[in-house]
């Protein structure tokens, strides 16, 4: 299918937050060295002109990066006009010099684990995904039969698995660790973040319209057969396991929660507006289970992957929603319990994770799940305007992997149409638009 890039606010981030796809290496050993982009570039590596026929590998990833990639300009997006005025209101000294804002703008790497070739102006480069190069730089293209086998035991990423490659992307997409876009710093002009595996990594990988790299006919086989939805929901479990990490990881001695941890819509009618803006919720934006006036957890990766579950295994999906009630009952009324709610609602979501990322998605399933998600979007599941955004992303996936036509082009965009102005949201316009390309009916409400 042609993948349909979300419009301007579906994802307003798309190219700030495209440029934060980094992986901090400052917990790995010195041995293992990033080399620097530029130990990449030869034309007889991957600094070809132009991609190569006859080879698996374009070889052009270097100047397709350089010129297309909006991870390159991502150390460069901190010296612009937006980003010194974020970090003057924050009081962080120039951005590019910024650890909040480096961490996921540039590789952080230790200066023993720099080789002489590293620049850590040249932002979110080949190693900050691919892994240190040093111990696979020299073997990983030399024709062997074990060469890539070697290469992975070495420290190169297996990326091709959606798991692995999920854990990269939100360590920084949606957050880890030190990597958190709180809420001060949204309040000081970050972009929202939203992300989707499976659609991220194809704008990503078409970036500009040049390829990042060519899907062997292995890859494109598996793809069609369940790769994008079962991508869809890999990506949807460690996004959540991600987003229960960095509220685990906020819990504690700060005398108020940290609200980035929370949906922006519970409090805010738009993320675009500054001045006079009327902040009151939408009507029919709180959770079930959630009290009215009570702010709701970023809960939107989990109530998909619930819905998606029901179809596959409802006695999951069942316990899914009801550790996540509980999660959020706990945010509002039990600041003490928000640990050990977290922590039940993280084993399961552990264990979702490999059992998701190694199952394939049937047709008779992916069906099913673009029907629920119909429903669910019918009944008001997706009120909020964060969530409306990842059903569309959604949609779309389980489009491609179904019956998707030229012909739903334009249902496709008109669905991201809707979604282009926060600020005019409507979710029963939103799931007639649904319905429209999924082919079933939305009752008037």
């Amino acid at each position: 299918m042609t993948r349909i890039a979300p419009t301007r606010r579906c994802l307003l981030a798309s190219a700030s937050l495209a440029a934060l796809a980094a992986w901090s290496s400052a917990t790995a050993a010195t041995a293992s060295r990033h080399e620097g982009v530029a130990t990449c570039a030869s034309t007889t590596c991957h600094g070809a002109a132009r991609p190569l026929a006859g080879t698996p590998v374009l070889q052009n990833e270097y100047v397709t990066w350089s010129e297309f990639d909006p991870h390159a300009g991502a150390f460069r997006t901190l010296q612009n006009e937006r980003s010194a005025a974020m970090a003057q209101r924050l009081g962080l000294g120039p951005a590019e010099r910024a650890p909040a804002c480096l961490a996921c703008h540039s590789e952080v790497v230790p200066t023993a684990a720099r080789g002489p070739r590293f620049q850590q102006d040249d932002g979110i480069g080949c190693e900050a995904c691919h892994g240190p190069a040093s111990g696979w730089l020299a073997t990983h293209d030399d024709g062997a039969p074990d060469s890539h086998e070697q290469s992975l035991r070495a420290g190169l990423r297996a990326l091709n698995k959606p798991a692995e490659r999920g854990a990269l992307c939100v360590s920084c997409h949606v957050g880890s660790g030190n990597r958190l876009v709180n809420h001060a710093m949204l309040a000081a002009g970050h972009p929202r973040l939203s992300f989707e595996l499976d659609t991220f990594s194809e704008l990503w990988r078409t970036s500009g319209g040049r390829e990042h790299y060519r899907r062997s006919a292995e890859e494109s086989a598996r793809r069609s057969e369940s790769g994008a939805t079962q991508v869809w929901l890999t990506g949807l479990a460690v996004a959540s396991l991600a987003s229960v990490d960095q509220l685990q990881a906020g819990v504690g001695g700060a005398a108020l929660p940290e609200f980035s941890a929370f949906n922006c819509y519970s409090c805010h009618r738009s993320m675009g507006r500054r001045d006079g803006d009327d902040s009151s919720p939408p009507p029919g934006a709180i959770a079930s289970g959630v009290t009215p006036g009570a702010l709701r957890l970023n809960d939107s990766a989990l109530r998909l992957l619930a819905t998606a579950l029901r179809v596959r295994d409802s006695v999951q999906a069942d316990a899914l929603a009801g550790k996540l009630e509980a999660l959020q009952r706990a945010a509002n009324e039990d600041r003490g319990g928000v640990a050990t709610a977290a922590a039940v609602l993280r084993k399961q979501l552990v264990g979702l994770v490999p059992v998701l990322a190694e199952t394939p998605v049937r047709a008779a399933d992916r069906q099913a799940i673009l029907a629920a998600l119909l429903k669910a979007s019918g009944n008001g599941a997706y009120a909020d305007y964060a969530t409306a955004e990842q059903a569309a992303m959604a949609a779309v996936v389980l489009l491609g992997d179904t019956r998707t036509s030229p012909r739903q082009a334009a249902d496709i965009a008109a669905l991201f149409a809707a979604l282009d102005d926060d600020t005019a949201y409507d979710p029963l316009r939103f799931a007639r638009m649904l319905g429209r390309l999924t082919g079933e009916r939305v009752p008037r409400q």
